[in-house]
């Protein structure tokens, strides 16, 4: 999962402790990254990010899922990030 992000985004600052919970609880091949979108213009645009934070699943190198707006709960943010690859 990747989440893009702006250190000026009250939603992303106040939603960090709650993904640094979900990124302990992940299975180890499963990954967080954070993406500041105010240094990675080009990359946000890519993936037509509107709004932060955005987070977006991927599964082999394609999106396999998207949430948008703050989610400030381990749970949802769990759902979101594990939901995407159960068969």
């Amino acid at each position: 999962m990747v989440e893009f992000m702006s250190y000026g985004c009250a939603h992303c600052r106040a939603i960090e402790p709650v993904l640094e919970q979900v990124a302990s609880m992940v299975k180890p091949q499963e990954k967080v990254f954070r993406v500041n979108i105010a240094i990675e213009q080009e990359l946000a645009s890519n993936y037509q990010i509107q709004g932060t934070p955005t987070f977006v699943m991927f599964l082999n190198r394609n999106e396999v899922g998207r949430v948008e707006g703050p989610t400030p709960t381990v749970s949802s943010v769990l759902t979101a990030v594990t939901q995407p690859f159960e068969s």
